[in-house]
This record gives C-alpha cells, structure tokens and sequence, in this order.
C-alpha cells in the first residue's frame, strides 16, 4: 500500500495516549467493555514491544515467539511510567520497521503471511483502530482517517484476519457454508465473502462449539447460499469491519453509515462473523 506506515504508527500511537491522558485511568473503553484506559494503554504497549522483539531477534518459529512471550517485563503501576513504556515501544517497534524491508521473513499467526511487510501492515492498522478507541474512550470526536488507510484497514481483515481463523479451526469440527456476502466499498471493487459456521464437540472435554468464520470467493457463490451486500465509504466499511461500527456516529466529519440489505439470514450471519471478529 503507498502509505507511509512509520509515521502513521507514531502519529495514531501518540494520539491515543493523549486522548487517554483526558480521562480516568478506570474508563471503561466503550468499544472493548473488557478494557480500561489504563489496559488500552498497556495493550498498545505490549503490542509494540512484542513486534519489536520480533523483528529484532528474526523469530520465525513457534519456539521463538514463545521464549518472546516468557521474557516479557511487568506492566507499570504508575501511569507516568506506562506512559514513558509504551513511547519507548513504540520507538522500538518503529525502529525495527525502519531497519528491514517488507520482504525480509519475520513470525506471523496467519501462515500465509510471514513477512515484515505483514507486521507493518498490521501495526498501521492496530494504531489507527486503538486510537479511535482512545478518543470514544476519553468522550471526543473520531479524528479523521485517511481514506487509502481506511481502504487497506478493510482489505487487511477480508484478506489476512478473517481467513487467518480457518488455520484454528480443529480437525473434529465440521465446516458449513451459510451465507454470501458483496462489500462494496465506495470508488473500490466489489468483493465476495463467503460466511461458513465450524461446529461440533471438542474430545477431551464435551464442549460444543458453533463459530462463524469468513474467507474471500473468487466471486459470486456458486452453491445456492443466503446473500447480503455491504456498502459505504471506505472509512465507514473500515471501521464497521474492525467492529467499531458505533464510532460512525462520532466522526469529526460527520456520521457515516454501512448499508446491508439482503437475506434476513445472510445478515444475521454477517453481523455473528463481526461480533466474532470483535472480540
């Protein structure tokens, strides 16, 4: 993508801890209901040290990343001191993605995608979202997002995050297409999404599981599935897509709303993949 991802890192890096500097470390992030301010902040953190580590060492292999995980430092009581962490993780990180190219191979958790151009994808995009957490989290409007970064944002779930779940799905479950869906991005391509449900009992312990997973067609359906479309500016399809559908109502621009219209079962499994994905 022709975007300038370092300094996009640090600029939508920087705006979430200002905007989480303007108001109670104990805020609940609307969001993420799970999180606090004060975890956004620590999340982003840890995000940025975890990737930097990653690139430093060249970790390729599962090993690698756990050894990563273990080394870890405590999180900062003090909010000055969180605040100076993750500054210095952000540096870090940026430092690493300075120093290589997108080509060179580097550890990610979609098999399809193991290189630094991955990671720097995904940390453009992780910065931008929790950054607009931040600013719903602290009460204020949506600043702005570049529209070709929106548009990447989008392509970056439908073609790395959404499909990356199949790699999880385990070898009992059984896998059932449910619906079709056409996204229609503004001054983009229309694209397919093919919505499917892993289900069954887990071995060890009886567990039952129904997931929805989603994956891009080469296009239109050929089995006679449940269809909706999706449509809206890139920004809107971005946002919506990342889960934060309630940050269209507070855009600095103005509101901007995602258009579904389709099958009533269509819909109903598109928005079960959001929520999903959402977390």
């Amino acid at each position: 993508m022709d975007i300038d991802a370092i300094t996009t890192i640090r600029h939508e890096a920087d705006r979430l801890a200002t905007a989480l500097t303007l108001t109670d470390r104990g805020q609940q992030v609307p969001t993420c209901p799970k999180w606090t301010a004060d975890d956004l902040l620590w999340h982003l953190t840890e995000v940025h040290e975890f990737w930097a580590e990653i690139l430093a060492t060249g970790a390729t292999t599962e090993d690698e990343v756990m050894a990563i995980e273990a080394a870890k430092t405590a999180r900062p009581e003090e909010w000055q001191a969180l605040l100076e962490r993750r500054a210095a993780a952000t540096e870090a990180l940026l430092a690493q993605l300075e120093a290589k190219t997108d080509e060179e191979p580097a550890w990610f958790w979609f098999s399809e995608q193991q290189d630094v151009g991955t990671t720097r994808r995904m940390q453009t995009h992780e910065a931008t979202v929790h950054r607009v957490d931040a600013e719903l989290t602290a009460g204020r409007s949506v600043s702005s997002i570049d529209p070709r970064i929106a548009a990447a944002g989008l392509d970056h779930v439908l073609e790395v995050m959404w499909p990356a779940a199949y790699e999880w799905i385990p070898d009992w479950a059984t896998l059932t297409p449910v619906a079709a869906v056409e996204v229609r991005p503004q001054g983009g391509s229309a694209r397919w999404l093919g919505i499917s449900r892993w289900s069954g009992t887990r071995p060890r312990d009886g567990q039952e599981f129904d997931v929805p997973v989603g994956r891009l067609l080469d296009g239109p359906p050929a089995a006679e599935l449940p269809r909706a479309g999706a449509g809206g500016s890139a920004v809107a399809l971005c946002l919506w897509a990342w889960g934060r559908e309630q940050a269209l109502d507070h855009l600095a621009e103005g509101a901007e709303t995602v258009r579904i219209q389709g099958d009533p079962e269509a819909i109903t499994a598109l928005e079960a993949l959001i929520a999903e994905g959402h977390g």
